[in-house]
Order: C-alpha cells, then structure tokens, then sequence
C-alpha cells in the first residue's frame, strides 16, 4: 500500500501555495532534519511529502540539480523495513539503505534504488 509520495522543492514556503490551494491538501505540519525541511499535506491515500534540501550538497540537494523539482519517492508501507530491504536486495535494487533507520513522524525507513530511468526511489516506511 502507498504510505506517501515524496515530493523534492527547492522551498517549502514558496510551493505551499500549489499544494493547498490548487490541489486542496492540507497543510498537517513540518519536520526538520540535518540536512532537508519535511512539511505534510494531505491524508490517507493523498498524502504528500515535501522535501527541501538545507545544503545543496546533500543527497536530495544533487537529486534536485540533476532532476528538478517533482516526486523524489514512492513511500510504500511495509511491516518490516529490515525484511523489505532484504527482498529488494535479493530482487536486484540497489541499495542505498542496508538498514532500516528513523524517519518523520517516528516511523522507520529505508530506500533502495529500482535502477529506472525515470528516478524515483523507493521508500519503504514502518509505522511504530
């Protein structure tokens, strides 16, 4: 099942706008990590989340110079991210996490690479 999408701006403040207004999601709050802003929108099945680089240089601040704005992830919801990593390693994605670690909203997470053109990671997401 979709947990969320991930949405990759270069702000959060200057793209809120589009999120509430022309796409009718509410705004359900915001998180800060070392390196990237998340703020939520939306709930249940319309559920996005914005990601904005804090360094230019960080992972998501590169995914932005290459790709641009637009979907960063596809969050899928798992029982198990530890046992979700294992089968995607075993069905040939690159991993780009070995174990699962925290995510927002006091969840557990890890992302694996499915080697597409199109650049959308995986993110699989337990809720605890």
């Amino acid at each position: 099942m979709v947990h969320h999408i991930g949405w990759a701006v270069r702000s959060i403040d200057d793209s809120r706008l589009h999120f509430e207004t022309a796409l009718g999601l509410e705004f359900r709050g915001e998180e800060g990590f070392p390196d990237v802003r998340v703020a939520f929108f939306g709930s249940g099945s319309a559920t996005v989340e914005l990601l904005e680089p804090l360094d230019d240089s960080s992972e998501l601040g590169v995914f932005l110079a290459r790709h641009g704005e637009g979907v960063h992830h596809l969050a899928i919801k798992v029982d198990d991210v530890a046992a979700a990593l294992d089968d995607a390693k075993s069905r040939g994605f690159r991993m780009l996490d070995i174990a699962p670690r925290s995510g927002a909203r006091r969840t557990q997470i890890g992302y694996v690479d499915p080697q597409r053109a199109d650049g959308v990671l995986i993110q699989f997401v337990q809720e605890r």
